[in-house]
Order: C-alpha cells, then sequence, then structure tokens
C-alpha cells in the first residue's frame, strides 16, 4: 500500500526596511505616523519639529535615527544647522555631531543627509564612526556617492555595515515610485537585506498608506535595527550602556574624573 505526501514549497520571501530622511521641519511630517511601525524615522537636528517627532516616534516604538547634515560637493548652502564641515578639527567635528545626537531624543543610529562630499573622505568618517562607536549606535550610508568610504570606515570601526540601495521618490508619481518598491522587493530576493528611502512628501505617504496597507506576500517590512546581526546588536547595547554609566560617573564626580565623554 503506498501513500503520497504533498509537499508545500515556501516561496522566497525578503527583508525590507524602510526610512523616511528629512523628517522635522514640517508639523505636517507627523502624519508619517500612521505608516507602519516597521517604518523608521531619519530626524534633522535642530529642526522646529525634531523632538516633538522624536518624543512621538517613542511612544509608538517606532525607531529613530538622528539624519547628519554633511558636506557636499554643491549646494552646502542647504545643509541646515548642525552640518559636518572637512576642515573641521577632530574635536571639534565630534563636538558637533554629539550636539545632533542630543538634539534627536532616542536616535540608536545616524545616516547621512546629503554628504557626497564628506563621505569620500577617511579621515572625517573615521571620526564619525569612533564616536559612534563608543556610544554604542549604527551608521546608515545614505549613498549619496558612489565613492563613499563610510561604509568601510564603519567595518574598520567594528560597527555593523549597512547602507541604502535604493531611493524611493526622487520621482514623486504613483507609477515611478511603485517602479523603484518593484526593484526593493526584487533586490531583496537576492540580497540578505535591502534599505529603502523615501522623504516625508505628500505623494510618498499616500504611495506608502496605500501600498503597505495592501495585503502583501512579496517581502516581509522590517525593522532598522532587525538587519543588525544580534550578536552586534548586543555589543551595541553594552556599548550604549557603558557609555551612560560613564556620562552619569563623570556628572556626580566632574572633579576627579579625568576622561571625558565625547
Amino acid at each position: 500500500m503506498s501513500c503520497s505526501v504533498n509537499t508545500v514549497v515556501a516561496t522566497p520571501i525578503g527583508k525590507i526596511a524602510i526610512i523616511i530622511d528629512d523628517m522635522g521641519y514640517n508639523r505636517h511630517n507627523q502624519s508619517f505616523s500612521k505608516l507602519p511601525n516597521p517604518i523608521t524615522f531619519a530626524i534633522l537636528p535642530f529642526t522646529p519639529y525634531s523632538q516633538k517627532i522624536a518624543n512621538a516616534a517613542h511612544q509608538q516604538n517606532r525607531e529613530v535615527i538622528l539624519h547628519i547634515p554633511m558636506q557636499a560637493q554643491s549646494h552646502n548652502h542647504l545643509l541646515g544647522k548642525g552640518a559636518l564641515m572637512e576642515q573641521m578639527t577632530k574635536q571639534y567635528f565630534q563636538h558637533v555631531l554629539s550636539h545632533g545626537l542630543a538634539d534627536i531624543p532616542y536616535a540608536i543610529g545616524v545616516n547621512n543627509h546629503m554628504g557626497s562630499k564628506l563621505t569620500e573622505e577617511i579621515i572625517p568618517m573615521q571620526w564619525t564612526m569612533e564616536l559612534l562607536s563608543k556610544r554604542g549606535l549604527f551608521f546608515v550610508d545614505s549613498l549619496t556617492t558612489a565613492h563613499s568610504v563610510a561604509e568601510s570606515s564603519a567595518v574598520s570601526a567594528g560597527l555593523p555595515s549597512l547602507r541604502r540601495h535604493i531611493f524611493l521618490d526622487n520621482i514623486r508619481t504613483s507609477a515611478a515610485m511603485d517602479k523603484q518598491f518593484q526593484q526593493a522587493i526584487e533586490h531583496s530576493l537576492k540580497a540578505p537585506y535591502t534599505i529603502l528611502i523615501g522623504h516625508p512628501y505628500p505623494e510618498t505617504l499616500q504611495y506608502l498608506s496605500q501600498r503597505l496597507g495592501a495585503p502583501n506576500k512579496d517581502f516581509q517590512l522590517v525593522k532598522l535595527s532587525q538587519l543588525i546581526p544580534e550578536k552586534q546588536r548586543v555589543m551595541l547595547e553594552n556599548k550604549k550602556v557603558q557609555y551612560q554609566q560613564e556620562k552619569q560617573y563623570n556628572l556626580l564626580y566632574p572633579l576627579t574624573t579625568t576622561s571625558k565623554i565625547q
């Protein structure tokens, strides 16, 4: 007597993380809080709504990263307050980055705003990753230049290596964004993960609301931190705790402490 067994072959499904850049300038940015929880907000420092958006995102258990302005090849007048520039000394560079982090509550990482010039420079990227490593934060290379050394600098500093793969909304039509999103799905099937970056445009909000509100079996929407291997996540958390303990100690004993928290 024979019997047959039906085998179900699972359809491959990729991991996609979405970041919304440039948050903080407009109160209407808060409308993006309606989007699914795994979507990360990258918030510009010293903008009118930066802290309000960061706090509201944290209340949603949504991940927040600092969207730090970095020197570009051109149009640097658009960088805004708190920009990192190549002519800065190491001490001032890390001071500016520290202040940017202080302005964005609950930031678990950093990605670059513009930065097509600075991310090509090894020394400033080493300074960036050195400070982030001490604080237990990770870096996402927005990849605004093909010659960026940010990702390799992060690896050298022992930080998780993450980078943007696709921009969603360079063209703000539903058809164009759908094409970009489909590319992200296809990429996610061939790579460990795909990072998709959008911006706080009304068209982007409308598209993502419809696309992510529909039934989906093509991909898994994940939080940014889920792209980091568990061992590295534990390492970052331990460094974060150590940094906070040292910071607290220096506040309690400022006259006897010789170390300086950056």
